[in-house]
């Protein structure tokens, strides 16, 4: 079989497995490559060289297994090169009609190909995003087994779930790296990912290398207002009213882009509004809340704070001009209800209102709250947070109108290889090596990119974190620790230099998905040796942390 026919045999059966982000399915991908290369003589010999790790996810029941494998040089070494990879893959939702063959790339080129082409690509979900690069990373690790004089490094695959949703799999294998390093001394050179090109920069395909990964804060607004009947509507104060004025200034706001080096990123993004209101009732809405995805690269928790708490006062500066424009324009029209009077507001963060949470009840407090979030049902991580601040905000006591600012889960770390560091100006020079190397051999042009926009592991391999910023979170983010966890401190001391190099595809998340062949099974498997060896002849030896 080529090298080619073995690759895509091996792709297809990837896709081939319908492994939803948080479905049944989702871990099956782990099992198999474990299968695959348990079957091996190298792993058979070393079987404590392939690891199931069960990496819960936090709110749900059902249980995550990831995979470590690893392979090491035949001249014994310390130097290692971590791989990462994910194998959960969206949702089926797009293909509409055609969902039932979302995994079948043969049935999808027969109803995709007349319109899309069929000329050497491969459609199906997961077939870019990122399926191939699962694939080429467990060929790399079959080859290397066979011939341990491949690379003169060892070689660590981690093979994860739940990147499409909270990277709970990327953050749960951070403690056996870590373990690792510590009590093997291995010295990690560089993570390498390989996720697709285009997922990491839209509307661009072909060969591609990313050397950073934007970070992510959700900047989230609890909205406490004053209950009242519509009839007597002006007594009240809407939290509907005084969420949809959050979003209309801060959706798409430049202001509040984070650009770097020239270039910007979209700006904050709603993910879900709605009021907290049980049932139907011709009751002004008092409780809502709203959440936002920013991408950041220089901008800090704290900054991002300071902008959510200017934010939240003009939205309830609004909020009561517009009910006194209205009240006196239906005045004027003969209403002869209630006065509406402007009413004091307050802007809180989550930390404050824990304050005076605090304050109000005494040492029962953190009892009271350390038992609530336990009985919490499992869920979302998202509304469980939102159920914490709700039920902080009624235990303060404070009346409304008020809003608090807040973070919600997941937080991805901003991380770029243009520092000062020595290791990533090495990883910078491998990447440019390997630049030259497709331009020379295959006459193609590899696009270098700063940062991969699509958000990706890469960014709690390579962290780089002050502690101003973690208390930021940690202050501000309600369940820190107990509904969403992060191991801050192997996240820490195992940061390394990063590098992405993937396939070349279009169209991820959509239902035309696919892989273009000739680029990522002809070309990049080499391409990827290359880029390990470039590390390896490049980055020094020595703790990088």
């Amino acid at each position: 079989m080529s090298d080619r026919d073995r690759l895509l045999k091996m792709i297809r059966e990837l896709v081939s497995i319908p492994s939803i982000t948080e479905s049944d399915a989702e871990s099956e991908p782990a099992f198999w490559i474990k299968e695959r290369l348990g079957a091996h003589e190298y792993f058979k010999e070393h079987p404590m060289h392939l690891r199931l790790v069960e990496t819960p996810v936090e709110g749900k029941t059902d249980k995550l297994f990831s995979l470590i494998a690893r392979v090491d040089a035949s001249a014994p070494t310390k130097r290692t090169v971590l791989l990462i990879g994910h194998f959960d893959v969206v949702d089926t939702k797009p293909y509409g009609d055609i969902a039932e063959h979302a995994f079948n790339p043969d049935e999808l080129a027969k109803i995709l190909g007349p319109l899309y082409g069929t000329d050497d690509v491969l459609y199906g979900r997961g077939s870019m995003d990122m399926k191939c690069g699962v694939a080429l990373e467990t060929d790399l690790l079959e080859q290397f087994a066979d011939n341990r004089y491949l690379f003169d490094v060892n070689i660590i695959a981690a093979f994860v779930g739940d990147e499409e949703n909270s990277s709970a799999g990327m953050r749960g294998v951070l403690p056996f790296i870590y373990d690792m390093k510590t009590d093997e001394g291995l010295d990690f050179l560089a993570a390498l990912n390989t996720e697709p090109g285009e997922a990491g920069k839209t509307g661009h395909v072909g060969p591609m290398v990313f050397l950073g990964t934007l970070g992510k804060l959700m900047p989230s607004f609890y909205v406490k207002g004053r209950p009242a009947h519509v009839g007597n509507c002006y007594s009240g104060f809407s939290s509907a009213l005084a969420v949809s004025h959050i979003i209309c200034e801060s959706e798409g706001n430049p202001s509040l882009s984070s650009p770097l080096h020239g270039i910007s990123q979209p700006s904050w993004i709603c993910l879900d509004m709605r009021v907290m209101k049980e049932g139907y009732s011709v009751t002004i809405p008092d409780r809502a809340y709203a959440y936002f995805n920013c991408f950041t690269t220089t901008d800090t928790p704290a900054s991002v704070m300071k902008s959510m708490l200017s934010i939240a006062s003009n939205a309830l500066r609004r909020t009561n001009e517009q009910l006194l424009r209205s009240y006196e324009g239906l005045a004027c029209a003969g209403y002869d209800g209630s006065e509406f009077a402007p009413l004091p507001v307050k802007v809180y963060t989550f930390n404050d209102i824990v304050g005076l949470a605090r304050e109000k009840n005494g040492a029962e407090f953190d009892e009271a709250l350390k038992n609530y979030v336990k009985e919490l049902p499992s869920g979302d991580m998202r509304e469980r947070g939102i159920k914490i601040v709700d039920r902080i905000a009624d235990m303060s006591g404070e009346e409304g109108p008020y809003i608090i600012c807040f973070f919600l889960p997941p937080w991805l770390p901003v991380r770029t290889d243009f520092t000062e560091d020595a290791g990533d100006i090495a990883v910078v020079e491998a990447a440019r090596a390997v630049e030259n190397e497709l331009l020379n051999r295959y006459g193609m042009k590899m696009t270098e990119v700063e940062l991969f926009a699509g958000l990706c592991d890469l960014s709690y391999a390579g962290a780089r974190v002050s502690e101003d910023d973690i208390n930021a979170l940690k202050d501000n983010m309600p369940g820190w620790g107990s509904i969403y966890r992060i191991p801050l401190e192997e996240m820490q001391k195992i940061s390394m230099p990063v590098i992405n190099v993937g396939p070349s595809g279009e169209d991820p998340h959509k239902k035309t998905e696919r892989l273009h062949l000739r680029y990522s099974i002809d070309i990049l498997p080499d391409i990827l040796k290359s880029v390990i060896r470039e590390i390896s002849a490049r980055v020094p030896t020595g703790n990088r942390n």
